[in-house]
C-alpha cells in the first residue's frame, strides 16, 4: 500500500515549555498506518531554547526545523513553513496546544472525500472579554461587507490544505499578509469543522491586543476597500450638511439680519472637520503604506538555520533540506 504523506507546519515563538508536548501530541495523534507524517517547525526568532528543544527530538521523529533570523510575525513564519512543506496534504496548527490534535482525523476524512481545505471554526467565544467579542463581530462585518471574498467568521489557522492549495498559497508573496483572507481568496473546495479550543497549559498567549489589532487592520486594508469608501461617503455627507447649513445661514441673514456670531460654534466646527480630515488621511495613509511595503520587494523572511532530522530513516520524502524549494526558502 502506497502511503500518503502529511506534513504538519507549526510556527513557534518562545515556546520552549510547550513545543516538546506539541511534538509528542502530533505524532501520537497521527499514528495512522495510511500516512507518513513529517513535522515542520518554524522558530520565529525565539529568545528562549525553542530550537534546542526541537533538536532534542531529531533522533525520534522526522522533523524539519527552520529558524528565522528575527521575529517576522506569525503570518510570515507560517509562509516559511508552507514553503518547506512537501506532503500530499499539509496541516497548520499553533504551538500552544489550543488546537486539538484529536480533530485531525476528521480533517483527513474530509480531505479523502475531496475537500482541498478543511479548517477549524471556533464554536463560541465564552470566557473572552465582551469588548473583544464585539470588536471581533464588527471586524468580520466590515471585512465581508467591503470584500468580494467572504471570510468565515471565527475560522482559525488550524486547518488542512491539499498540496495544490499549498502551492497556490506559496505563490502569493505579499509582504502584508492576512493568511485567513488568502485561504478564502484561493476559492478551493472548503469545509469548516466546529471545535472548542483547549485551554493553554503554560503561560499566556503572546498574540496580545496590539498584535490582534495590527493583524485585523492589515486584513481590512488587504481585503476590503470599505474604509476608503466610508471616508468618501462621510466626506460627502459632511459637505452636504455644510452646504445645507450655509443655505440656512444665508436665508436667516436675509430675513433677520446679521446676528452676533458665536465663537464656540465656529471652533467646534473647525475642530470636527479638521479631525475628520486627519482621520481619513490616516486611512488613506494605511493603504499607501501597504503599497510602499510591497514595492520595496524585500524578502518575506530570512533563514538563520535550516536543519532536518534523519528523515530518510523515517521514510519521509525530504532529507537534508537541499532541494529547489529549500533554495527558495533561503532567499524568500
Amino acid at each position: 500500500m502506497v502511503r500518503k504523506s502529511i506534513d504538519v507546519v507549526i510556527p513557534a515563538y518562545n515556546e520552549e515549555k510547550t513545543i516538546g508536548t506539541v511534538i509528542e501530541a502530533v505524532f501520537r495523534g497521527l499514528n495512522d498506518p495510511r500516512y507518513r507524517v513529517g513535522l515542520v517547525i518554524v522558530d520565529d526568532g525565539s529568545e528562549d531554547r525553542t530550537s534546542d528543544v526541537v533538536k532534542g527530538y531529531f533522533d525520534r521523529y522526522p522533523i524539519t526545523l527552520i529558524s528565522l533570523t528575527r521575529n517576522f510575525g506569525k503570518e510570515t513564519a507560517l509562509l516559511a513553513g508552507l514553503d518547506r512543506a512537501r506532503g500530499d496534504a499539509t496541516i497548520v496548527m499553533d504551538a500552544d496546544l489550543q488546537h486539538p490534535v484529536e480533530l485531525i482525523p476528521q480533517f483527513l476524512a474530509h480531505w479523502e472525500a475531496g475537500y482541498q481545505c478543511v479548517y477549524g471554526v471556533k464554536q463560541h467565544r465564552k470566557g473572552e472579554a465582551l469588548l473583544k467579542r464585539l470588536f471581533t463581530k464588527l471586524f468580520y462585518l466590515v471585512l465581508n461587507g467591503g470584500s468580494r471574498v467572504r471570510i468565515t467568521p471565527d475560522a482559525q489557522d488550524f486547518r488542512l490544505l491539499d498540496k495544490t492549495a499549498v502551492q497556490a498559497l506559496c505563490s502569493i508573496r505579499e509582504r502584508v499578509r492576512f493568511t485567513k483572507g488568502l485561504y478564502a481568496w484561493l476559492g478551493v473546495r472548503s469545509i469548516g469543522i466546529p471545535f472548542v479550543p483547549v485551554a493553554r497549559p503554560n503561560g499566556s498567549s503572546r498574540f496580545n491586543t496590539r498584535a490582534l489589532f495590527r493583524l485585523g487592520w492589515d486584513g481590512l486594508t488587504s481585503f476590503s476597500d470599505l474604509p476608503l469608501r466610508l471616508s468618501a461617503l462621510v466626506g460627502f455627507l459632511v459637505s452636504g450638511a455644510a452646504l445645507v447649513y450655509a443655505g440656512y445661514i444665508a436665508v436667516r441673514t436675509l430675513i433677520f439680519g446679521i446676528d452676533v456670531p458665536g465663537w464656540a460654534t465656529l471652533t467646534v466646527a473647525i475642530m470636527f472637520l479638521s479631525g475628520l480630515q486627519i482621520l481619513f488621511l490616516g486611512v488613506i495613509g494605511e493603504y499607501v503604506r501597504n503599497v510602499y511595503i510591497e514595492t520595496k520587494n524585500r524578502p518575506n523572511y530570512l533563514v538563520r538555520e535550516h536543519v532536518d532530522s534523519d528523515t530518510e530513516r523515517f521514510g519521509v520524502r525530504y532529507a537534508n533540506g537541499r532541494d529547489a524549494q529549500s533554495d527558495r526558502v533561503a532567499a524568500a
